[in-house]
Order: C-alpha cells, then sequence, then structure tokens
C-alpha cells in the first residue's frame, strides 16, 4: 500500500525503469461525470503490485492533484507499454485528472477477443483459463443486489489487496495472450485495428 506522494515518487520511479507497466483502477461507480477514482494499481513484475488509495486523509495533507502531477509522466511517456483489461474505462476515468495514457497499449480484453470472439473475456475468466487461478470476487468485498456497497465504502486492507492482484493477474495475462495472438499472426491486426480504437472510443465517449 503506497500510503504518501513521497512513497508513490519513488513507486514511479521503479516504474520508469520498465518497459511495461499495468495499471487498474477502482473506482466508486462506472459514471466518470458522477463518480471518482478510489485508488489504483500499479505492476511491472509478476506476483508483486502497489496499490495506491485515493482517499485521502487531511492528517496527510496530500490531494487528488498531487498524486496525479506525480503519475502523470508515467502514463504519458510514449516509450512504455500500458497493460490494463477494459482499458478505455481506465484511460477515461485518468482523463479526469488530466493524465492522457500514451504509448503502445495492451488491452488483455481485447487480446482475447481476437484469439476467442464467443468466450467471455472479463478478467475472471481469462484467469481461470490461461492461469489457473482463481481471483478475489468482487462481490466478496461490495455484496451484491439491493445491499451492494460501492468501492469507496470497502475498507482500505481488503481493496488494496483485491486491487493488487487485479494488475498483477492482467500483467500475467498479457504476457500469455500476447504470445498467442503473435503465434497466430494477428499481432498486426490487433495493432492496425483493435489499438487504436481505443482511444477513438475514449474520444466519443
Amino acid at each position: 500500500i503506497v500510503r504518501t506522494a513521497e512513497e508513490l515518487q519513488q513507486v514511479v520511479e521503479i516504474c520508469k525503469g520498465y518497459g511495461t507497466i499495468c495499471f487498474d483502477l477502482e473506482t466508486s461507480g462506472f459514471d466518470i461525470f458522477t463518480n471518482r477514482i478510489v485508488g489504483l494499481s500499479l505492476a511491472v513484475e509478476p506476483h508483486k503490485a502497489w496499490y495506491v488509495p485515493f482517499t485521502l486523509s487531511e492528517e496527510r495533507n496530500t490531494t487528488e492533484s498531487s498524486y496525479a502531477a506525480i503519475l502523470k509522466p508515467l502514463f504519458e511517456n510514449k516509450q512504455s507499454v500500458k497493460v490494463g483489461q477494459n482499458m478505455k474505462f481506465d484511460i477515461l476515468f485518468l482523463r479526469t485528472l488530466g493524465i492522457e495514457v500514451r504509448g503502445q497499449l495492451c488491452d488483455t480484453m481485447l487480446l482475447h477477443y481476437i484469439l476467442d470472439p464467443e468466450a467471455r473475456h472479463n478478467m475472471d475468466a481469462l484467469a481461470e483459463r490461461y492461469l489457473s487461478y482463481s481471483p478475489i470476487s468482487i462481490e466478496s468485498l461490495i455484496g451484491k443486489g439491493r445491499e451492494q456497497k460501492t468501492m469507496d465504502m470497502v475498507g482500505l486492507e481488503p481493496i488494496a489487496e483485491y486491487a493488487a492482484e487485479d494488475a498483477d493477474v492482467t500483467l500475467r495475462l498479457k504476457d500469455k495472450l500476447y504470445r498467442e495472438v503473435e503465434r497466430l499472426g494477428m499481432a498486426e491486426l490487433y495493432h492496425r485495428i483493435e489499438e487504436p480504437m481505443i482511444d477513438v472510443l475514449a474520444d466519443m465517449e
């Protein structure tokens, strides 16, 4: 768990040393105009990840804008590959902080869509299929139905483990799925058609 702006700066410096960065956002809902970012997870190596909570205490005197200023150079570096699951969603929320995600985009959901269009593309299904692993379920954190909570109502420790796992699993999925896309000769299809559409659809929304 990254608890201060100073710690976040240290994490960003570590991430800058890697050519591939996986990220995942937790938000209070799905509407970029009315909901907010609850936290951000980052992973650059398998089985390791950081969680950066955006629910900031007054005692730390750290604001959302200061976190955004630290993260901006990392995400806007065109030289590094950015990895995510359903990246359009995260890109839209990061734009509310004035952050543009630049560089090559590897979306595990889209990579799998190319490989198996008729299958389920959510992260849990992909993790079970390609990693033989069952991630923490979202329902175990927020419940379901009428009593369902939002992510900003979940305690720090549970959400940190859940979110960090998401980034780690997505990073490991990318390696498996991209190798398969390359093996089948469909990498050009992804980079020429699917990857550019991420930003196009984000712009439209």
